[in-house]
């Protein structure tokens, strides 16, 4: 199964977990976009849309819960 049109937004504010997600997710032929915080996470799902979204919970600036509430 081809998933290079399957968009990802990764929100995550660990730099060396978001790496390895994203690069995993990329291997397997999805388009991969990264954000580091809740706030620019939410700047980029408004710009483009996304299949799925994962969102850590605990970020600075915007918890995942509540960028969760604005994405719905």
């Amino acid at each position: 199964m081809k998933n290079s049109n399957k968009k990802i937004l990764i929100v995550e504010d660990d730099p060396n977990f978001g790496s390895i997600l994203k690069d995993y997710l990329f291997l397997n032929d999805y388009d991969i976009t990264l954000a580091k915080n809740g706030i620019e996470g939410f700047e980029k799902f408004k710009k483009e849309d996304f299949d799925l979204c994962i969102l850590d919970v605990m970020m600075p600036y915007k918890d995942g819960f509540t960028l969760a509430k604005e994405i719905r």
